[in-house]
């Protein structure tokens, strides 16, 4: 099992919500951030003003 560290990142998340922290990088539970459409082309598209 590889340890999992406490960095800024992941210290930031869990002073927003504790349980953040435990589910963050675990496969059971993958990020539907980084599958969402709109998400990525936000991404992609950068800022926006309208």
């Amino acid at each position: 099992m590889k340890p999992r560290y406490l960095t800024k990142t992941r210290f930031k998340l869990a002073c927003e919500c504790p349980e953040k922290l435990y589910y963050t990088a675990k496969k059971e539970y993958p990020d539907k951030k980084n599958t969402d459409p709109f998400m990525l082309s936000l991404a992609e598209g950068g800022f926006q003003v309208g």
